[in-house]
């Protein structure tokens, strides 16, 4: 496929949801596609610069929604969805979750604590995790393990991705960490920029990436034998998150350059991790 398919737009050939999405189950990945097409839809208006234009757009996606769950979408992306419907128990009001994340970017309110980030982390990734693993079940419903694991997921790609995009966020104005933790650590929230460093500030981005490591280490734990290789897709994703952390150093200075992973490298470990879980 080219790259001007707009169902390509959230998996461009050689990207990490690109190399999930090649192994999982031959019948869910172009639903993958359009789900990861409909979140790059979304990230891409709350980056918008026009505020007004950027509410125009979510206000039309909430309508288009609307009109997947009556089954009569528009747009090539939430077309492309539609089979999706018989998976059990998928629900396309999950997609309402993503704007509901998105408001909150526009609106670049504060996460006081690690439970609002978590809520926020299940409506911006967690809810689009949570139909991917449904895709992958189909036509089968997810088991409780399953809905956690990709709960689990969600949150922890949605917090890597923050971490490695964070000076972005902050240029930006917003606090991508929870403020009680920032206040924990004996960091003024009101001083961050995104051309600072303090040593406390160092130490607790250093802390928030080794715990994302370990979390994304224990998501295979969460899943049976039979689970694991229904999900690969998940799995091979959680690896290569736990690869990105690899290559994000915040200790020094807020980095400047977008931290990403060898091309190489993501294809080895997508490779060996889907061959563990096949």
């Amino acid at each position: 496929m080219t790259g001007d398919d707009p169902l390509q737009r959230g998996t461009p050939a050689g990207s990490l949801r690109y190399f999930a999405v090649l192994y999982a189950p031959e019948p869910a990945r172009p639903l993958l596609d359009a789900l990861y097409a409909f979140e790059a839809e979304i990230d891409d208006t709350v980056r918008s610069s026009s505020h007004e234009v950027a509410h125009t757009r979510l206000q039309w996606w909430r309508g288009e929604i609307d009109r997947l769950l009556g089954g009569q979408p528009q747009h090539p992306v939430t077309r492309a969805l539609l089979p999706l419907r018989s998976a059990p128990g998928a629900d396309f009001a999950l997609l309402h979750e993503v704007l509901v994340a998105a408001d909150i970017g526009l609106a670049r309110l504060t996460l006081q604590s690690a439970a609002e980030l978590e809520a926020y982390c299940f409506r911006a990734t967690g809810s689009l995790q949570t139909l991917a693993a449904a895709a992958c079940r189909m036509p089968a419903a997810l088991s409780s393990s399953e809905r956690e694991f990709a709960r689990a997921l969600g949150s922890a790609v949605c917090r890597t991705e923050a971490l490695r995009d964070l000076r972005s966020h902050l240029a930006a104005g917003r606090l991508p960490l929870p403020l009680d933790e920032i206040e924990a650590a004996g960091i003024d929230a009101g001083s961050l920029r995104p051309d600072t460093m303090s040593p406390e500030l160092g130490t607790l981005l250093e802390r928030t990436r080794r715990s994302l490591t370990d979390e994304l280490q224990r998501l295979p734990g969460l899943l049976t034998r039979e689970e694991r290789a229904v999900q690969r897709h998940g799995l091979v994703l959680a690896a290569l998150q736990a690869r990105l952390l690899e290559q994000i150093d915040h200790r020094d200075e807020i980095a400047r350059l977008r931290a990403e992973v060898p091309h190489w490298t993501r294809l080895w470990t997508a490779w060996r991790t889907a061959v563990r879980n096949a």
